[in-house]
């Protein structure tokens, strides 16, 4: 007997290749202000500078690209350079 190989290659690569892809949603800055102002309001003490969707994205990559937090700072530095409105927090607020 002798085994036919009836896979959709293409289909199959395709699908391989998809597991690589990485979902960079920055929907978060369309936000950004209103958030802050609903996470300040009545607070006392020093304002909120980053609204809490920012922190989660900031954590989301810091889990993927398993950075230590100061490379981290320098990945935001450099992708706030190609996204606009994206401020970059330094490591100690990470």
């Amino acid at each position: 007997m002798i085994y036919e190989d009836n896979r959709d290659w293409p289909s199959y690569n395709d699908r391989l290749v998809r597991r690589g892809w990485f979902y960079l949603h920055t929907d978060f800055l369309e936000q950004w202000d209103e958030e802050l102002r609903a996470m300040n309001k009545g607070k006392n003490g020093r304002p909120y500078i980053y609204p809490n969707t920012f922190i989660q994205f900031c954590g989301l990559m810091y889990a993927f690209l398993h950075l230590p937090y100061r490379q981290l700072e320098g990945y935001l530095q450099a992708l706030s350079g190609f996204i606009p409105g994206l401020r970059s927090a330094d490591y100690t607020t990470l």
